[in-house]
């Protein structure tokens, strides 16, 4: 059985390495998101505590 220190070690390229999508479609998603969550409680806030 080999030892660790024998291996070779892996060199992942660049676009092996990367992780996740690249691209603005990200932060749109993101946006809208955080701003529908907001609507959503603010919908649920004035449901329960309105006078």
């Amino acid at each position: 059985m080999a030892r660790p220190s024998d291996e070779t070690p892996i060199t992942p390229s660049a676009t092996q390495a990367r992780q996740g999508t690249t691209g603005h479609d990200v932060r749109y998603m993101l946006g809208f998101g955080v701003i529908g969550a907001v609507v959503a409680l603010a919908v649920v806030y004035l449901w329960f505590f309105a006078a």
